[in-house]
């Protein structure tokens, strides 16, 4: 299965987080996306994305004059630099049947991606507000490999053969670059039970590039132990709970959930209106798009060793309202998310 296949690939990426691991590394982990477990298999159907933060800055004369440059507009020049992410990545877009050799013009076009992204995070004084600055490259098209990698699973686990890959968004090189705010509410904030606490933020982001263009704002709230003021968005979730303090009332397991919402203005979206001035498949955009998550992680802090800090594991569930016109809406389209990896 696609699941399954996908599973084993990210498995396969875990290997490598021994070897990768330097003094100056937080965390490495690595997350798969997928929508069959929820049985909605179809539109963003699959990725995989392997990530690993540093606390060291490596930044260049040019990314570090591009990202000061933004904190001054976005008021975080005073902010401290807090960690870099360095990931790659496979995406890929499919109609709702997959065994349909012609074009399907009022679905969802097929289409991948596979990218490099870097992230650069800055936390200000008070430390109630966290900017991240994100620049992305990638290939789409044939070159982004999603019609191998998805028909090689398909092989593998007898499942239907992809055959509409020969109508997919053309080959481009993809950018995008974008700033997200997120900022601490401390009047929705405040202690539920004993050491137990909910914590709301709101946040804000822009994006531009020739692979999307939106504005989005949301919320989350966390629920958790000895919680920072504000943190990353999951899989950045962050509990510093010690073994016999959790709040899963289990000395081998500690737990923080977080519930978020997201609503997006879409200007542009390469995976369903093509590439400008070329002759690619595509559907008309919803202009507004919004999204619901609920998502929980858990550490285990019995697994720490003289190499490296406990591991942990995070699962999220992902409904979005229709992206396209002619999608179902009585069909509401749900993706899971299982995030592994290891604090050092």
């Amino acid at each position: 299965m696609r699941a399954i296949g996908s599973l084993l690939t990210l498995l396969g990426l875990l290997l490598l987080l021994p070897a990768m691991r330097c003094q100056a590394q937080t965390a490495n982990f690595a997350t798969w996306e997928n929508d069959t477990w929820f049985k909605t298999d179809r539109y963003y159907t699959n990725a995989v994305q392997f990530s690993a933060r540093s606390r060291e800055d490596t930044r260049g004369e040019e990314v570090r004059r591009w990202t000061n440059g933004a904190c001054r507009l976005l008021g975080c020049s005073d902010a401290r630099f807090l960690f870099t992410q360095h990931s790659i990545g496979q995406l890929m877009y499919t109609p709702a049947d997959i065994t349909l050799r012609t074009h399907q013009p009022f679905d969802r076009p097929w289409a991948g991606l596979l990218y490099a992204e870097r992230q650069w995070l800055f936390l200000a004084p008070d430390e109630a507000s966290l900017t991240t600055l994100t620049a992305q490259a990638g290939v789409t098209g044939r070159l982004s490999l999603a019609e191998p990698a998805q028909k090689m699973f398909h092989h593998l686990f007898d499942r239907p053969t992809p055959q509409g890959w020969d109508h997919q968004v053309g080959n481009t090189l993809a950018l995008l670059v974008s700033a997200e705010r997120r900022a601490a509410w401390p009047m929705l904030s405040g202690a539920l039970a004993g050491d137990l606490r909910l914590h709301t933020a709101g946040h804000w982001r822009l994006a531009a590039g020739n692979l999307m263009s939106y504005a989005a704002l949301g919320l989350s709230v966390t629920i958790g132990k000895h919680l920072p003021l504000v943190a990353p968005a999951p899989p950045g979730i962050v509990n510093r709970v010690g073994p016999l303090d959790t709040a899963c009332r289990l000395h081998w397991v500690q737990c923080t959930l977080v519930l978020g919402a997201e609503g997006r203005f879409m200007a542009y979206n390469l995976f369903l209106q093509g590439r400008p001035w070329r002759d690619d498949p595509g559907v008309a955009p919803h202009r507004w798009v919004g999204e619901l998550s609920a998502g929980l992680r858990l550490d285990f802090p019995g697994t720490r060793s003289r190499a490296h800090g406990p591991w942990f594991a995070q699962l999220r569930a992902i409904r979005r309202s229709a992206e396209f016109r002619g999608q179902a809406e009585d069909r509401p389209h749900i993706v899971s998310s299982l995030t592994l990896g290891v604090d050092f």
